[in-house]
C-alpha cells in the first residue's frame, strides 16, 4: 500500500517513525522488555485490514526462518526475506489470538529486523543500518510503547519469567511501575513466612479500590478486604483480602496495569486496573515441572535488640523467627485437534511457620508440648480450553480453583487451632466474533469466593491453672498461669457472582478527514453475599471462686492457687447464636468511547454509566484523553486527560449490621447457682445506603525521543471524594433506636484524599552489546504526595477527627485531613531494571534496584499549641534513612533435547543486606525490612 506515494514499513513494537529520523533515535526494538514504557505516534491511516485482522496463532520457539513459514500459513500473508538476514536467528514462541501485525512483531523480537507491507498480502523483511539511517527514505517503523495515552504498562511473559519472583504473586510484579506504592509492612523482617499477595495503592487510592481482572473477569473479594490477619483470632470477624484469587504468575501470559487515562470499558475502581491474562495452549504437546524453595536459614533477619527475645519466643503470626517455603509448579498443554487446545496448570505454595504455643517465660512443659506450627497454603488448579470454530469465531473457557488455607492458633491453650479459608472458584466462557462491522466479545462468568473460619471447637474457656486444668503447665502452681481451651467457632463468609459482559470494538471508519475507533459495551452482574455463624459458640467470662458447682462444663472444684485453693466458675456466659446475614445485589453498566485521529491529534472521549441496587445509585463517569504528536514524527508527544473513576462499596458495611445482635448473655451469682434469663446484646452497627466514592483525575505528560532513548514525563493529580469512614451515629446526629446500642457505629461518605504523582521513565531504545552479551534497561522515578482523612473503612473515626479540625503538622497549621497518609506514601522512589542475556553460558542475569525515601512516621505528639485562641493538636513527622534494595535473578538453562531443557533460577532479594526501617511503633521501636534472602527453583520443561 502507499502513504503519499511511499511504501510503509513496520518494525518491532508500536511506534511509528520515519526512518530518515533513525539517526537521532537509534534502533526502535526493545523487545525482551516489551512492557517497559515507550509511547506511540499516530499510525498511518491506510487500509491495513490483512494486518489488523485478528486470528489464532500458535508458533513454537524455533529458528526464525521456520517460524516465518508457519506465520505465513496461519496469517495468509506472504513473507519475503533474504535468507542471509535470517541465518542464525531464532524467534520466541507466539501463541494466542492477535493481529498479524502483533504476531509478526513478536516473532521479530530481538532480531534487529523490520518489516514492510508494500503489496496486498506481501510482507518484506529488511535490516536497518543505523549509521546511514538518515538517507533511508520515508518508511515507518514500530517500537514498544505504553498504551492508552501514557496510562497503561504491560508486563509480558518474558518479564514475568525473568524478574525475581519470590512468592510469585501478581502484585509483586508491579514494583517497576512508578505509579504503584506498596504497603510499608510488605517486606517486614518479622513476617517473611507469609505468602499472601502484596497490597498495592495506585495513584494514592485505597488498596482495596483497585480492580482485579483475570481474562477480563473480575476477581475482587469485597466481603471485608480491610480486615487484617489480627482478625484471625477475633470472636466475630474473619481476615479478608482484596485480590480474591491468589493466582501464581506462572499461569500468566501478561499483566496489564492501567493507572491513569483508563478507558470507559473499565469501572468499579478508584485506584487502577490490574488485568492478568492467562496463557494460550501451545500447538504441540509441551509441559513443565519445577520446585522452588526458601527458608529462614537462607534469610537474614533484622530485628531491633529490644524485640529480639520476644521475637525468638514468638507465639504470634506477627513474629516469625523460622519458616520453610515450598512452591510446586506444573503445566501440561497442547492441541487435541487443529482447532481445539487445552492447558492444565497446577501450583502449590506452602509455608510452615514454627512458633511457641505457650508463653515461654510463664509456661513450663505444657501437656501438648511448647511448640506449635502455623501454616499457609495456596493451591491453583486451572484448566483452559480454546476452540477456533471458524476463521471469524473463537471460544475460550476456563475453570479455576484457587483455595487458600492459613492455619493459626490461640495462644496458651489446647484445642485452639483454626483455619482461615479464602480464595475460591471461577469459571468463565468467552466468545469472540470478528463480524463485518465490529469485533464482538461476549463473556459469561461465575465465581465463588470465601473469607471463612473453621475452628477446632465451638467454645472457649479461659481457666486458671489447677490440678484438673493443668495442661498449660502440669508442674506449675503459679496463680498467673492460664489453662485455656477451645476456639471461637465456625464462620462461613461467602461472595457469589454471576456476570455477563458484551463488548464491541467497531472497525475503524473515516469521516471528514478523521478516523474513528468506537467501542461500546454493557455489563450485568448479580451477586450474593452472606455472613453465617454455622453453630452456636459459647465463651465464658467473669471467673470467680466457688465451693459448689451446679454443672461441670463451666465450673470446676479443683483447687486453684489463683483463688487461694478454692474452685473456679464462670459467672457470665456469652452466647453467639448460629445465624445468617445475607443479601443479593444487582449491578449494570453501559459504556461508549470514540478514539478520534485527526492528523497529529488523537482524542478519546468516553462515558460510563453504572447503577446498582446495593446503594440504589446511578453514576455517570466522563473519561477523556488526548495525545498530540508535535512534529508528526513521533519524537515529541504530549498527552493529557481528565477522568472520573467511581469505586465499589464493600459488602462489609451491610454484613456487620446485625452481627452483634446474634449475641446474648447469661449470668449467675456463683458456680452453684443456675444461669439467669438471657439478655440480648443490642446491635452495634447500622447499615445505611451511601454514595459511591469517586476519584477525579487530570493528567499531563510528554514523551521525548533523544539520543536513542525515550524520556517520558507524566503528572497525575487525583482528588478523592465521598470515601467511606466508620464512626458513631451520635457524632452524625443520628441517635440510637431501641434495637441499637447508644454508641452504635455506622458508615458515612465523610472521607477524602488528594494525590500528586510525578513520574519520569527513561528507556533506551536499543540493546547494549558487550563481549557477546546483550542488555536492556529502564530507569523509573516518582515523586509522590498523598494526603488522606482516614486510614480505612474499618478504623473508627473519633468525634474530634470527624470535624476535620485544625492541627499543627511539622510546624504548619492545616486541616487534619491534609496531613500526609501514613502508608503507601513513600515521597520518592528511583527504580532501575536491567536484563542481561549471556548466550554462551545459557544464562540470563536480571536486576531490580530500588532506592526509596525512608519510612515516615506520622504521629500525634500529645502536645497542644495555640491557634487563634484555640488549643490544637501537634503532629510531627519522623523520617528514617533512605532505603536501597537490590534484587536479582540468575536464570540458567541447559538444553537436553529438542524443545526440552533443564533450568535453575536463583533469586536473591536485598543482595547487599541493607538495613531499612519499614515501620516504627508507638514506643519508638522500629521494625526493619527483611535482609538478604535466597530462593532456588529447579525444573524441567519439555
Amino acid at each position: 500500500m502507499n502513504l503519499n506515494g511511499k511504501s510503509v514499513a513496520r518494525g518491532c513494537g508500536r511506534f511509528y517513525l520515519p526512518l530518515r529520523r533513525l539517526g537521532g533515535i537509534g534502533l526502535l526494538c526493545l523487545t525482551p522488555l516489551a512492557p517497559l514504557p515507550a509511547w506511540a505516534a499516530t499510525p498511518p491511516q491506510d487500509d491495513e485490514a490483512p494486518l489488523e485482522h485478528k486470528r489464532h496463532f500458535e508458533i513454537p520457539a524455533q529458528s526464525l526462518a521456520s517460524a516465518l513459514l508457519i506465520f505465513g500459513q496461519q496469517s495468509g500473508l506472504q513473507v519475503s526475506a533474504d535468507s542471509e538476514l535470517l541465518e542464525g536467528l531464532r524467534s520466541p514462541a507466539v501463541a494466542g489470538r492477535m493481529s498479524a501485525w502483533d504476531a509478526l512483531d513478536r516473532l521479530l523480537q530481538g532480531s534487529g529486523l523490520h518489516w514492510r507491507y508494500g503489496e496486498p498480502n506481501l510482507v518484506s523483511l529488511f535490516r536497518v543500518d543505523l549509521s546511514n539511517a538518515v538517507s533511508a527514505g520515508d518508511m515507518w517503523v514500530r517500537a514498544p510503547r505504553i498504551r492508552n495515552f501514557q496510562g497503561e504498562m504491560d508486563f509480558d511473559r518474558e518479564i514475568i519469567e525473568r524478574m525475581p519472583a519470590g512468592n510469585g504473586d501478581i502484585t509483586s510484579l508491579l514494583k517497576m511501575n512508578p505509579n504503584v506504592q506498596f504497603d510499608d509492612a510488605q517486606l517486614s523482617s518479622k513476617t517473611p513466612g507469609e505468602i499472601d499477595p502484596a497490597n498495592v495503592s495506585i495513584n494514592g487510592a485505597k488498596y482495596w479500590q483497585n480492580l482485579f481482572l483475570v481474562d477480563g473477569v473480575g476477581m475482587n473479594n469485597d466481603l471485608d478486604p480491610a480486615a487484617d490477619a489480627s482478625s484471625a483470632v477475633s470472636m466475630t470477624d474473619v481476615p479478608g483480602r482484596s485480590q480474591g484469587l491468589a493466582l501464581d504468575t506462572d499461569l500468566l501470559d501478561e499483566v496489564k496495569v492501567l493507572d491513569s487515562n483508563v478507558p470507559a470499558s473499565y469501572g468499579g475502581f478508584n485506584g487502577g486496573v490490574i488485568e492478568a491474562n492467562t496463557r494460550q495452549p501451545s500447538r504441540e504437546l509441551h509441559g513443565k515441572v519445577s520446585a522452588q524453595v526458601s527458608r529462614s536459614q537462607w534469610t537474614r533477619y533484622h530485628i531491633d535488640e529490644r524485640d529480639q527475645q520476644n521475637f525468638e519466643d514468638s507465639t504470634s503470626y506477627a513474629n516469625q523467627p523460622e519458616f520453610d517455603k515450598l512452591v510446586l509448579r506444573s503445566t501440561l498443554e497442547g492441541h487435541v485437534t487443529d482447532d481445539f487446545g487445552l492447558l492444565l496448570n497446577y501450583s502449590s505454595k506452602r509455608s510452615t511457620i514454627p512458633l511457641k504455643g505457650y508463653n515461654a517465660n510463664t509456661y513450663d512443659a505444657p501437656a501438648e508440648g511448647m511448640d506449635k506450627d502455623q501454616t499457609r497454603r495456596i493451591d491453583n488448579y486451572y484448566l483452559k480450553g480454546v476452540w477456533q470454530a471458524r476463521e471469524d469465531l473463537s471460544f475460550e473457557g476456563a475453570l479455576t480453583y484457587a483455595p487458600q488455607d492459613n492455619r493459626y492458633f490461640i495462644v496458651n491453650g489446647r484445642d485452639s487451632m483454626l483455619d482461615i479459608k479464602s480464595g475460591g472458584y471461577q469459571a468463565n466462557l468467552r466468545a469472540i466474533w470478528d463480524a463485518s462491522l465490529a469485533e464482538v466479545t461476549q463473556t459469561i462468568a461465575w465465581s465463588r469466593m470465601d473469607n471463612s473460619r473453621d475452628s477446632e471447637k465451638d467454645y472457649f474457656k479461659g481457666w486458671r491453672w489447677s490440678p484438673e486444668k493443668n495442661w498449660g503447665a502440669p508442674g506449675a502452681s503459679s496463680a498467673t498461669v492460664l489453662s485455656s481451651e477451645g476456639n471461637y467457632g465456625d464462620i462461613e463468609q461467602r461472595q457469589t457472582t454471576w456476570s455477563y459482559k458484551l463488548n464491541a470494538d467497531w472497525h475503524p471508519w473515516q469521516v471528514l478527514g478523521s478516523q474513528h475507533k468506537v467501542q461500546t459495551g454493557l455489563e450485568l452482574t448479580r451477586q450474593n453475599a452472606y455472613y453465617d455463624r454455622l453453630e452456636e459458640f459459647r465463651y465464658g467470662s467473669l471467673l470467680k471462686a466457688t465451693s459448689t458447682c451446679s454443672e461441670s462444663d463451666w465450673c470446676s472444684l479443683s483447687p486453684t492457687p489463683y483463688f487461694a485453693g478454692k474452685g473456679q466458675a464462670f459467672t457470665q456466659l456469652n452466647v453467639y447464636e448460629a445465624g445468617k446475614i445475607e443479601f443479593d445485589t444487582t449491578a449494570w453498566a453501559l459504556y461508549a468511547q470514540d478514539e478520534i485521529a485527526i492528523g497529529r491529534l488523537t482524542l478519546r472521549p468516553g462515558l460510563r454509566l453504572d447503577g446498582d441496587d446495593y446503594m440504589d445509585k446511578k453514576t455517570l463517569a466522563p473519561r477523556f484523553a488526548a495525545e498530540y504528536d508535535l512534529f508528526g514524527d513521533g519524537r515529541t508527544r504530549f498527552t493529557g486527560g481528565a477522568n472520573r473513576y467511581y469505586g465499589r462499596n464493600m459488602f462489609a458495611y451491610r454484613l456487620y449490621d446485625g452481627r452483634s445482635a446474634l449475641q446474648y448473655k447469661l449470668t449467675r451469682a456463683s458456680g452453684g447457682a443456675d444461669w439467669g434469663s438471657p439478655v440480648r446484646t443490642l446491635n452495634n452497627t447500622r447499615f445505611n445506603q451511601l454514595d459511591i466514592p469517586y476519584d477525579d483525575e487530570w493528567t499531563l505528560g510528554i514523551s521525548q525521543m533523544l539520543w536513542s532513548t525515550e524520556f517520558a514525563l507524566k503528572y497525575v493529580h487525583r482528588d478523592g471524594h465521598d470515601q467511606i469512614i466508620r464512626t458513631q451515629g451520635r457524632y452524625l446526629g443520628q441517635p440510637a433506636s431501641d434495637d441499637l446500642s447508644t454508641s452504635y457505629y455506622t458508615y458515612t461518605n465523610g472521607g477524602s484524599s488528594e494525590s500528586d504523582i510525578l513520574s519520569l521513565t527513561v528507556t533506551p531504545q536499543r540493546r547494549f552489546e558487550l563481549a557477546g552479551t546483550s542488555s536492556l534497561l529502564q530507569l523509573a522515578l516518582d515523586w509522590t504526595d498523598v494526603t488522606s482523612s482516614n486510614v480505612d473503612y474499618a478504623t473508627a473515626v473519633s468525634e474530634t477527627d470527624l470535624a476535620d479540625p485544625i492541627i499543627q503538622y511539622d510546624g504548619k497549621f492545616m486541616r487534619y485531613s491534609e496531613r500526609p497518609a501514613d502508608n503507601f506514601n513513600r515521597p520518592w522512589t528511583a527504580r532501575l531494571t536491567t536484563i542481561t542475556e549471556i548466550p554462551r553460558a545459557n544464562l540470563t542475569w536480571s536486576n531490580f534496584l530500588r532506592y526509596r525515601a525512608g519510612y515516615r512516621q506520622i504521629l500525634d505528639t500529645g502536645k497542644e499549641v495555640d491557634y487563634q485562641g484555640t488549643p490544637v493538636e501537634v503532629w510531627e513527622e519522623e523520617d528514617q534513612s533512605a532505603a536501597l534494595t537490590w534484587d536479582l535473578r540468575l536464570a540458567w538453562e541447559q538444553p537436553t533435547a529438542k524443545d526440552q531443557a533443564l533450568f535453575v533460577n536463583l533469586d536473591v532479594f536485598n543482595v547487599l543486606d541493607r538495613v531499612s526501617v519499614s515501620s516504627v511503633n508507638s514506643s519508638g521501636v522500629p521494625t526493619y525490612e527483611v535482609g538478604r534472602q535466597f530462593w532456588v527453583e529447579v525444573g524441567y520443561r519439555f
